[in-house]
C-alpha cells in the first residue's frame, strides 16, 4: 500500500487529492492521497520520513527548500533549484520538476507547438523559471520579463534565455507568438491593444485571470492555468505509481465540487482530537460532537466498561450509529472521531463523502506520552504488557486507513491545541472558503 501527500499552497492545489483519486480508481484499495498542512519544507520532509510516504507533490513556497533536502536531484531540479515531485526510490529521496511538462503538455494540448516560436515569460519566480526552462528546452526563442531585471538576468543565465524588464513588454508583445503569464494574480501588465489573433496566451493564474477576457476579445488562443495543474500531474502520478493515469478522469475531477458542511477529526489516540474539536468549532461558528463522549452518555458506561462487558464489535456498532447520525445532520458540526473509527470501511467512506476529514497526526511516542496518565482507559493498550509497542503496531495497522479517509493531515507535534486549531482554520479558510 502506498501513501502520497500534497504540501504547499492549498489555494493552488486545492483539487489535487481529487485529481489523484480520479487518476486510477481501480487502485483505490492500494493508494491513498491527502493534503499535508506543513509550515516549512523541513517539516514536510520530516513527515515524509516519519509516515513512510511513497511520494509527495510540492507547491509554493516549498519547492526550493525540499530540493535542498533531497538525496537525488534530477537535471531540471539542479537547473531550477526547485522540485514539485518527491519520491522514495531505493531508500533515497529523489526530486523532480514536472512543472515543465505542465507547461509543454498544456500548449501541446492546445495545438501550439513550441519549437521555433517566439515566447515571452512574464515573471521570474518558481513558475516563471519552470516555464522559461521548458520553452527553451523545447526549442522556443524565449524572453523572460520581470519587474526586478537582475532576477530575470540571473534566470536567463541558468536557462539560456534572454531577459528584459516589464517596462519593455509593450515592444516585445507584438513580436511574440506565445505569452506565459506567471505574475501574481492582480498584476496586469498586458494592454489588450497589444494582442493579436496569432497570440497564444497561457495564464498560470488559476482563479481570477485578468487575461482571459482580453484574449477572447482579441481573438487569441487562451490556455487556462488549471491545464498546468493537470499536465504536471500526469508525469508526477506516473513517477509515484508506475501507472499511466486516466487523464479524462482527472479532468472530470477538476470540475466544481460541492463541499461538505461537516468537519471530522480523525487520528490515533492522544493526537489531540477531543481538545482541538471545540476550539475549531468555536472559530468556525459550528456545533461540536465528541463521538466517544456521546457514545458513553448513551450507553451509561465508559468505553473500557463497554468493551469489557460487551466486546469491541458491540462498541464499533454503537460508534457507527453515532457517526452516521452526526453525518446525516443538517447542522454543520466539527466531529471528533474515536481513534479506531476508520477501521470500519463503511465509516471511512462516509466520513470522506460527508465531511472534510482532517487527520491529526503525532508520532506514536508523543501520543502514548500524552495518554500515559490514563492508559487504563485505553483498552486496546492496557491489555498489553508493553503499551508503547502495542501502540506502534496498532498505528501501523491504521495508518493507511487514516490516509485513505483524510483530506488533509495536520501535525500536532510541538504545537498547542490552539495552534493546531488555528492552522486547520487557516488551511480550510484558504482552500475551501475562498
Amino acid at each position: 500500500m502506498s501513501l502520497f501527500a500534497i504540501t504547499g499552497n492549498p489555494v493552488l492545489h486545492s483539487k489535487s487529492p481529487l485529481l489523484f483519486d480520479a487518476a486510477y480508481p481501480s487502485h483505490a484499495d492500494t493508494l491513498a492521497c491527502f493534503r499535508m498542512a506543513a509550515q516549512s519544507a523541513e517539516e514536510a520532509v520530516q513527515l515524509f520520513d516519519e509516515l513512510g510516504l511513497s511520494g509527495m507533490n510540492i507547491t509554493a513556497p516549498f519547492k526550493s527548500g525540499v530540493a535542498q533536502l533531497a538525496d537525488v536531484r534530477a537535471p531540471e531540479v539542479q537547473a531550477l533549484n526547485a522540485c514539485n515531485t518527491l519520491t522514495l526510490e531505493d531508500g533515497k529521496k529523489c526530486c523532480y520538476n514536472t512543472d515543465i511538462f505542465g507547461v509543454l503538455g498544456s500548449l501541446e494540448n492546445a495545438g501550439t507547438p513550441v519549437a521555433g516560436k517566439r515566447c515571452l515569460v512574464l515573471g521570474a519566480g518558481g513558475a516563471g523559471s519552470a516555464a522559461a526552462y521548458a520553452l527553451h528546452t523545447a526549442g522556443g526563442n524565449v524572453i523572460i520579463a520581470n519587474r526586478t531585471v537582475d532576477k530575470a538576468r540571473r534566470l536567463s543565465e541558468s536557462t539560456g534565455c534572454r531577459y528584459a524588464g516589464l517596462d519593455e513588454v509593450a515592444d516585445i508583445v507584438p513580436q511574440t507568438d506565445v505569452i506565459v503569464n506567471t505574475l501574481y494574480r492582480g498584476v496586469d501588465v498586458i494592454d489588450e491593444a497589444w494582442l493579436r489573433p496569432q497570440h497564444t496566451i497561457f495564464d498560470a493564474v488559476y482563479h481570477g485571470s485578468t487575461l482571459q477576457e482580453k484574449a477572447r476579445r482579441a481573438g487569441c488562443k487562451f490556455v487556462d492555468g488549471a491545464s498546468w495543474l493537470l499536465h504536471q500531474g500526469v508525469p508526477a502520478y506516473r513517477r509515484f505509481t508506475g501507472i499511466a493515469p486516466d487523464v479524462e478522469g482527472m479532468k472530470k475531477a477538476m470540475l466544481p465540487q460541492k463541499q461538505p458542511e461537516h468537519i471530522s477529526l480523525i487520528g490515533f489516540m492522544g493526537a489531540g482530537k477531543s481538545t482541538v474539536a471545540p476550539l475549531l468549532a468555536d472559530m468556525l461558528g459550528m456545533n461540536v460532537l465528541d463521538v466517544d463522549a456521546t457514545l458513553e452518555a448513551r450507553c451509561g458506561a465508559d468505553i473500557p466498561q463497554i468493551m469489557g462487558e460487551k466486546g469491541e464489535a458491540y462498541f464499533r456498532e454503537q460508534e457507527r450509529a453515532v457517526l452516521e447520525e452526526a453525518l446525516a445532520s443538517s447542522t454543520p458540526t466539527v466531529i471528533s472521531c474515536g481513534g479506531g473509527a476508520v477501521t470500519q470501511p463503511s465509516i471511512g467512506r462516509q466520513l470522506k463523502e460527508n465531511s472534510v476529514v482532517v487527520w491529526l497526526y503525532a508520532p506514536v511516542d508523543s501520543c502514548v506520552s500524552r495518554i500515559s496518565i490514563d492508559i487504563d482507559t485505553r483498552p486496546l493498550l492496557a491489555q498489553h504488557g508493553n503499551p508503547q509497542q502495542a501502540a506502534a503496531e496498532l498505528f501501523e495497522k491504521r495508518k493507511f486507513l487514516y490516509a485513505k479517509a483524510a483530506w488533509m493531515l495536520v501535525s500536532s507535534a510541538g504545537r498547542s491545541a490552539e495552534q493546531v486549531s488555528q492552522l486547520i482554520y487557516d488551511e480550510i479558510s484558504k482552500a475551501l472558503r475562498s
